[in-house]
């Protein structure tokens, strides 16, 4: 038994890394500028090439749906921001002619660090339903700061309401910088950065980082199924299992039962969307003959 738990182990483990990274092919084009030369126009195209395939990732593990705009607008912020999910890449296709760039990638992007990140940022709250929150700013804000702030608005999923609690404030620092501030009923949050955008997640971070620390919006579950023939056939449901990541989250296979009756499997995992989750389950396991139960953790 134990060595067959060593085995288990290390199947485990290399299913993990696996899944830590996968490949996401992207192609886009840019027409030709002038005020750029053709080297520069290619590192645009593929600067937008990885924010495009970070986003493409990042659709498959929000619990809800984005719309249009807030889309738009987190391709625009991962153009900027992506470098840190990109494992690696290949080109597949690049050419420039006097009409423009087509390029195609082949993109290795990192679900763990991604998936971590789009919490932080709060989609995984928002993209169900927004935070209501109070936004002050000042009245001598230039145009495309105003225009950064009201994005960040709309891409974090905030509806800003006169009394709203918590409050964001926004400042002028010192040096040109954003002094950014986030204040709820019992804590305060501040951060003074160049980059608004910076300044802005440094203090919803950990505001959507806090309200989970409290159980909002997510719950921890036992999951437990029964009533397979090998092994196998846990370990390709644990597969599918992680990959219904609108519905669940930190998916974990902690027990497989060997009984007389056939295989088993119990799994931890972070629940999303029970109404999703209900619906999945009763698609894949009753009509291949299994059950499964159900409950928050620590429940028998």
């Amino acid at each position: 038994m134990n060595k067959f738990k060593w085995i288990f182990c290390i199947i485990i483990l290399v299913c993990l890394m696996a899944s830590a990274a996968l490949a996401r092919e992207v192609s886009l084009s840019l027409p030709a500028d002038e005020e750029l030369s053709s080297m520069a126009l290619r590192e645009k195209a593929m600067a937008k090439g990885f924010a495009k395939a970070v986003v493409s990732e990042a659709m498959t593990m929000l619990p809800g749906k984005l719309d249009t705009k807030r889309i738009e607008l987190l391709q625009k912020y991962y153009v900027t921001h992506a470098k840190p999910y990109i494992q690696g890449y290949k080109i597949l296709t690049s050419k420039i002619s006097e009409q423009g760039v087509y390029i195609g990638l082949d993109v290795n992007v990192n679900r763990k660090n991604l998936r971590q990140a789009l919490k932080s940022m709060g989609l995984f709250t928002t993209s169900v339903s927004p935070v209501k929150a109070s936004v002050a700013y000042p009245d001598d804000l230039d145009e495309q700061t105003m225009e950064t702030l009201q994005g960040l608005v709309i891409l974090t999923g905030v509806k800003p309401t006169e009394d709203g609690m918590p409050v964001f404030s926004l400042e002028h620092g010192p040096e040109k910088t954003y002094k950014a501030r986030l204040t709820t009923e019992d804590k305060e949050w501040l951060s003074i950065q160049k980059d608004l955008s910076v300044a802005w997640f440094n203090v919803w971070k950990r505001y959507f980082s806090h309200e989970a620390s409290i159980g909002i919006k997510v719950g921890t579950k036992k999951l437990i199924v029964a009533g397979w023939f090998s092994p196998d056939a846990v370990l390709e449901f644990d597969r599918v299992l992680r990959g219904w990541e609108s519905a669940v989250q930190e998916v974990q296979l902690v027990e497989m039962d060997m009984q007389s009756s056939g295989v088993g499997g119990t799994w931890d995992l972070r629940l999303l969307s029970s109404e999703k989750f209900d619906m999945l389950l009763k698609s894949y396991l009753p009509q291949r003959g299994l059950t499964y139960h159900l409950s928050e953790e620590g429940e028998e």
